[in-house]
């Protein structure tokens, strides 16, 4: 059988156009977009598209259509069109880079820039990453003696990156979107644009840019544009005419992995191809296949997700957790074309998020009246409804919410529909109540639902990620429904669940080991893991850790690789009770006094931490002492170490969640 890499070459990982063109591999032809985008009457533009969407190729291949290669255009849309490819020198940008702190992004910025400068051979002196540009810009023009229409050609991929990575610490990020406002800017003034032929910014989102205020709002945002739906990815017909001659031997070798019906044909692949990738929309008729997905299911010849656990935008993550409530249930009412484009990093909402992540795409666009409240004026106005792409998005979007929620060390979700699933079969609502309670018991303080509605969501979110089919707040005979769960041969009605935020008894002594065992596992430190390795399991497995570092020790290892080395072996070595028990030692104790104390002094709580005023902190009064702080928005304020152990004294005060299950009849 034909290898089916050696019948057309797949870039895969390859982002170069020249590469790709010059290598033969698979390409498909955006150069009429281009076209239209250089013979407009703009000229400077912003496109976002979801991550691993084809952002660098188009801009690694507009570089080489203003480089005037046209050899390497011979056989595509532009190399045949009336284009005379004119020589522009190119300023190529990925702003890509560490950016962990407003210095170190300059830093970086600084770098890049002078990279570029001593490449061109152009000596620049600039103290700031924005007087640089612009001095680099027009010493570009200046070199290359350029009049008229012509100028230098700017090009940013993922400008928003130094953003979005940071979005976990809202004031990093912001202080990072200040920086690209002065640096943006800068296209902005007489001297430089003056200078500059063309330019195109690209990115995830477009946060950044709308938390810039007079920012690079001169640039035209193409991104729902119809015209540009098809910019990235694959189209339908590019992608049915390009990968025809990979058909045959992928179902062949599907069908021989047993993965596909003996009797399917290529008709057959190419629906479940599409069923799998197809789906996106950004304005336009023109439907766009996920082109990540599509090279890597022809490489392994096997459907599975692959764009969706290739990564997550730490925006997205961040996001989640810090507003579950909205990701576990987002609504997709229709949504005016303006609120899309409009965000503040401060107000962000689920919807535009998941839209500009790929996670969602646009199902419908529907036109209102609207009338002008300054000028009288009637316009129609677009509305986009929503939906999930594809079955590799919705069934993976589910997925990535609970693990972001409930610990990336979570119980995969599909096992713990088998305990549901036992408890509902067996009508034993005591055993379910425990399920999901121990769901809430699992989750940080403040993200666990606050009220009815929400608490509802987050059951019927775990329902539906376990693998059922549920139905919620459907109305009875004499009773309104709060969940009906539909199995192949029968139908399970659970008329109440009930949820008791701050229930009033007092927890055993297991139970709070427990709590504080799981809060201290999660804890990141390797301080953390050094103190569990020298507390009495130390000795214990003295032998043990003596052996492993004996045989470790030609690596260069750091103090603290070496006690996480420890705290591995120990983690490998101590049954399960034996290591919950260290740990709850290790939190309450260790970890506990420490940071509580730390977290009171902020909130200027004068309280001295003795043994008994600690038990009553953590197992009695949390919520009180705790309101202060929490009222303060403690994330901001307080900083990690206190957060996590205001969320110790909370788990410890309510045990999460109670909930209380009555099944009715079927």
């Amino acid at each position: 059988m034909r290898d089916i890499l050696k019948v057309k070459g797949l870039p895969l990982g390859n982002q170069s156009f020249t590469r790709i063109i010059d290598r033969n591999l698979l390409y498909d032809d955006k150069t009429k977009y281009i076209y239209d985008l250089i013979r407009s009457s703009e000229n400077n533009y912003f496109l976002s598209r979801p991550r691993r969407f084809g952002k660098t190729l188009l801009l690694s291949t507009i570089k080489e259509v203003f480089s005037g290669n046209r050899q390497r255009f011979k056989n595509l849309w532009i190399g045949q069109s009336d284009y005379d490819f004119p020589k522009h020198p190119v300023l190529s940008l990925s702003m890509s880079m560490s950016s962990e702190s407003p210095e170190i992004l300059k830093t970086n910025l600084l770098c890049l820039l002078r990279n570029k400068a001593n490449k061109a051979k152009i000596s620049i002196k600039a103290p700031t990453p924005d007087t640089y540009f612009a001095n680099l810009i027009e010493a570009l023009y200046e070199k290359y003696g350029l009049k008229d229409d012509s100028g230098v050609v700017v090009l940013i991929d993922e400008y928003d990156a130094p953003v979005t990575r940071n979005m976990d610490n809202l004031e990093v990020a912001q202080a990072n979107a200040k920086i690209l406002h002065d640096f943006f800017a800068v296209l902005k003034t007489d001297e430089v644009a003056d200078s500059v032929h063309f330019t195109l910014v690209t990115g995830i989102t477009r946060y950044a840019l709308t938390s810039m205020d007079s920012g690079p709002n001169h640039l035209n945002d193409i991104s729902l544009d119809a015209r540009y739906s098809g910019i990235c990815g694959f189209s339908v017909d590019g992608f049915e005419s390009l990968f025809t001659d990979l058909m045959a031997p992928t179902l062949e070798k599907l069908k021989e992995k047993g993965k596909f019906r003996p009797s399917a044909g290529i008709k057959d692949l190419m629906d479940e191809i599409k069923d799998w990738y197809d789906g996106y929309n950004w304005g336009g008729e023109t439907r766009i296949l996920n082109p990540y997905s599509i090279l890597h299911f022809f490489k392994n010849s096997h459907f599975a997700r692959y764009w969706t656990i290739s990564g997550r935008p730490a925006h997205l993550t961040a996001l989640i957790k810090a507003k579950p409530d909205e990701f576990i249930d987002p609504e997709f009412q229709p949504k005016p074309s303006d609120e899309l484009r409009k965000a503040e990093l401060t107000h962000l909402q689920a919807l535009p998020v998941l839209f500009h992540s790929g996670y969602l795409t646009i199902d419908k666009i529907m036109s209102a009246p609207s009338i002008n409240a300054k000028t009288k004026k009637s316009s129609q106005d677009e509305f986009y409804t929503f939906k999930y792409p594809n079955f590799e998005v919705s069934g993976a979007y589910r997925e990535d919410i609970y693990y972001v929620i409930f610990g990336a060390d979570s119980k995969n979700p599909i096992t713990k529909g088998k305990e549901i699933l036992g408890a509902i079969l067996t009508k034993n609502a005591e055993a379910l109540e425990t399920i999901f309670s121990n769901y809430f018991s699992s989750i940080s303080y403040h993200q666990r639902p606050t009220s009815e509605k929400t608490f509802h969501a987050y059951v019927h979110f775990i329902l539906t990620v376990a693998g059922f089919k549920v139905r919620s707040e459907l109305p009875g005979a004499k009773v309104r429904l709060d969940f009906l769960v539909e199995l192949e041969d029968r139908v399970y009605v659970i008329i109440e669940l009930k949820f008791q935020q701050n229930p009033t008894q007092k927890l055993t002594q297991a139970e709070r080991n427990a709590v504080l065992a799981r809060l201290a596992k999660n804890q990141p430190s390797t301080k953390v893991d050094a103190r569990l390795a020298i507390s009495s399991l130390r000795d214990k497995y003295d032998n043990e850790i003596d052996r492993a570092l004996y045989e470790n020790r030609n690596l260069p290892l750091s103090d603290d690789d070496r006690n996480h080395l420890i705290a591995e072996i120990i983690k490998s070595l101590a049954p399960a009770k034996e290591l919950n028990v260290e740990l709850a030692k290790l939190a309450l104790n260790t970890v506990a006094p420490e940071y509580i104390q730390a977290a009171l002094s902020e909130a200027s709580v004068d309280t001295e931490l003795t043994s008994d005023r600690l038990d009553l902190l953590l197992a009695k009064g949390a919520e009180k002492a705790l309101e202060d702080i929490t009222a303060r928005n403690y994330r901001q304020v307080i900083g990690n170490e206190a957060k996590r152990i205001i969320d110790l004294g909370m788990a410890i005060y309510d045990h999460g969640a109670k909930v209380k299950v009555v099944f009715g009849q079927k």
